[in-house]
């Protein structure tokens, strides 16, 4: 890890800087990037919602809650024990802390919306603060354009993040990345029932939906309006 910076190396060689890390160092940013990374998701949610009120529920409310830096860690500290589990079945040969560094590594990408996130939510206030109208998806030709280069931006870097999720649990684990996709999608699924059956019998299984959509929910509202 001396040699160059995993922050950097990890976007073109994830195997081996994620294998390298799990090896010298597991517990290395474990804690820094996934709060980082929880704070990247719907970051343009602030530019197109309609209502400030929205704002609060939909963007704040499902980030910090559904895909925030909690759920970020959760996925860290519990979703590995599942991967663990799952992938023992599969032939996996990894420890809990070698997933952790994939899942923590995996992370890195996502990380890196929340400075667009940030970019966009000083941009909004400002925005709104000289401005009557606040924007919208049609407002002209223009904003529409650069929405959709935002979103087809965001697609890319999870997509990515993904990948390097995927091709680090694969090193790992000690298999192909066919098998590190059965492992990571048979452990979320597993793991999202669970939720859903906690959630359901502690009575609150209606919230589930608006939980997890509440601020998709609000931004389609916002451009129907």
């Amino acid at each position: 890890m001396s040699r160059s910076s995993p922050l950097r190396s990890v976007w073109l060689q994830p195997s081996e800087t994620i294998a390298c890390i799990a090896h010298e160092n597991p517990g290395y940013r474990l804690f820094a990037l996934p709060i980082i990374a929880g704070f990247a998701v719907w970051p343009t949610m602030a530019l197109f919602t309609s209502d400030t009120d929205q704002i609060e529920s939909g963007l704040i409310l499902s980030t910090l809650l559904a895909f925030g830096p909690i759920a970020e860690l959760f996925q860290v500290f519990v979703g590995a024990y599942f991967i663990r589990l799952t992938g023992i079945w599969l032939g996996g040969k990894a420890g809990i802390a070698s997933i952790q560094t994939a899942i923590v590594w995996g992370n890195v990408p996502i990380a890196v919306l929340t400075i667009l996130g940030i970019v966009l939510l000083i941009f909004a206030s400002a925005y709104n603060e000289f401005s009557e109208t606040p924007l919208t998806w049609d407002q002209s030709p223009l904003v529409t354009a650069v929405a959709w280069l935002l979103f087809a931006f965001q697609a890319v870097i999870v997509g990515w993040s993904i990948v390097i999720f995927l091709r680090g649990l694969a090193k790992v684990q000690g298999y192909s990345i066919g098998r590190a996709t059965m492992n990571a999608a048979f452990a979320w699924l597993v793991l999202a029932v669970l939720v859903v059956l906690v959630t359901a019998v502690l009575g609150y299984g209606e919230l589930l939906p608006w939980l997890f959509l509440a601020g998709i929910e609000d931004l389609v509202m916002s451009n129907g309006s």
